[in-house]
């Protein structure tokens, strides 16, 4: 678990303290707000108080803005009364994130392992909050404690992919005049790893109000999850649902829906980095999804399809296994192909393995290099007007070449000997 440095526990400590005070005295009208709230919005573990938010770092539970619906910003209340009590939506915003989740309970399983990473979960909630009513050995996770966890495991993983990428919050404009006043490297256009506003995620229980929010408030209708860019607020989102037929229902499984959470979000914090300009190539956003995705599990793995395309059914999830085969039998896809796709139709179950395998190999490389790729890859933009000046493609392979010394060739021999010695031959 990441530890804050001192200086930031002892303003947390002061944070709370003042906001337990303002609790206090605030009571009646928080006794009041629980009269005038339906029970369900009434969160068993804060109280919806503010010393409570408080201790989970949450700016609120709303209303807060939240995307569009069509080309005008619409807030989290407007998709509330769209929804009347049909869909019971549960909101907060985190320093990074606004979520909204009509998830339901979950049992935990009897899986040894699997109780084991939820009480690892819920541990790393109690000891950061210090809510007792939290209890890590609990039997089910309520709609509530969901909720807290996919907040958690988002921050968590804007960490990391921040940490990676060798950036903190500071280093990124506040605002426009922010913006204007900086020279030099172009950092993107606001504080959330280049973007002007947070990130969005709407996981819905059913698939009919997810399919109703998207015609509604983005004029889509498609088969999986959407990715969306809501360019007038400057957010980038990812909706899907749990019962979902073309994900097999497997994303009422929690542990399934963490997975394909932090591979949506490994699309959204990459396009996002120094602002969502274009789209990074597809080699780089979906190998490092499934990096990422399998960290959480290797039995639930997501797979990002063209427009119109039907899902990748394949259940083989030993990726070692394949990606060694692949090495072996010289089957695998050339990088100097993959690195030219455009479209993630383009992909087919090796592409997947082959490209999840690169990343693989070139993570143990460390994170400078990582570092330097990602923004290479990322710096065909004018740092003065933020436009595209240079071609997307080309400027991805002077990365590798720059930055890890490799071209596609040569990348190709090196991960196909690393394959060969690292992955298992059954």
């Amino acid at each position: 678990m990441n530890l804050p440095r001192p200086e930031k526990t002892i303003a947390r400590a002061v944070h709370l303290a003042l906001l337990a005070g303002l609790a206090c005295t605030l009571a009646p009208l928080s006794a009041q707000a629980d009269r005038d709230t339906p029970r369900w919005r009434i969160d068993p573990y804060t109280r919806n108080e503010p010393g409570g938010l408080a201790r989970f770092d949450y700016v609120s539970y709303g209303p807060f803005e939240f995307g569009q619906r069509g080309a005008d910003p619409c807030t989290s209340t407007d998709i509330d009364e769209h929804f009347g009590d049909d869909c019971q939506i549960l909101w907060v915003e985190t320093p990074h994130y606004r979520i909204g989740t009509s998830l339901e309970a979950w049992a935990v399983p009897f899986d040894p392992k699997l109780k084991a990473k939820i009480r690892a979960e819920l541990e790393e909630m109690k000891e950061r909050t210090e809510i007792s009513k939290i209890n890590p050995k609990t039997r089910k996770l309520d709609p509530w404690l969901r909720l807290h966890l996919f907040a958690q495991r988002l921050e968590n993983h804007y960490a990391e992919v921040s940490a990676k990428l060798g950036v903190t919050d500071e280093d990124f404009p506040k605002d426009d005049d922010d913006r204007k006043a900086r020279t030099g490297k172009y950092m993107g256009e606001g504080p959330y790893l280049g973007q002007k506003n947070k990130y969005l995620f709407l996981l819905f229980e059913k698939t009919e109000h997810y399919n109703d929010y998207l015609a509604s408030f983005t004029g889509r209708r498609t088969i999986g999850g959407q990715q969306w860019n809501f360019m007038k607020v400057d957010s980038l989102l990812y909706s899907c649902s749990a019962d979902n037929p073309s994900e097999g229902g497997r994303l009422r499984d929690d542990l399934a829906m963490h997975g394909h959470v932090i591979h949506a979000n490994t699309h959204s914090l990459l396009n996002g980095y120094l602002h969502y300009n274009y789209n990074m190539p597809v080699w780089i956003r979906e190998g490092l999804a499934h990096w990422f995705e399998r960290r959480v599990t290797e039995k639930f793995n997501s797979y990002t399809r063209g427009e119109g395309a039907p899902p990748l059914d394949n259940p083989q999830w030993r990726y070692e296994l394949e990606a060694r085969k692949l090495a072996a039998s010289d089957e695998f896809v050339p990088m100097a192909e993959a690195m030219n796709w455009r479209d993630f139709g383009q992909m087919d179950f090796d592409a997947h393995i082959s490209l999840w395998s690169r990343w693989d190999y070139l993570m143990t490389l460390g994170d400078d290099k990582f570092a330097g790729f990602i923004r290479g890859a990322k710096g065909q933009i004018d740092p003065l007007s933020g436009a595209l000046n240079g071609d997307v493609l080309a400027g991805t392979r002077d990365a590798l070449r720059e930055h890890y010394k490799m071209t596609p060739l040569v990348l190709d021999e090196r991960w196909k000997e690393w394959a060969l010695e690292t992955y298992p031959a059954k």
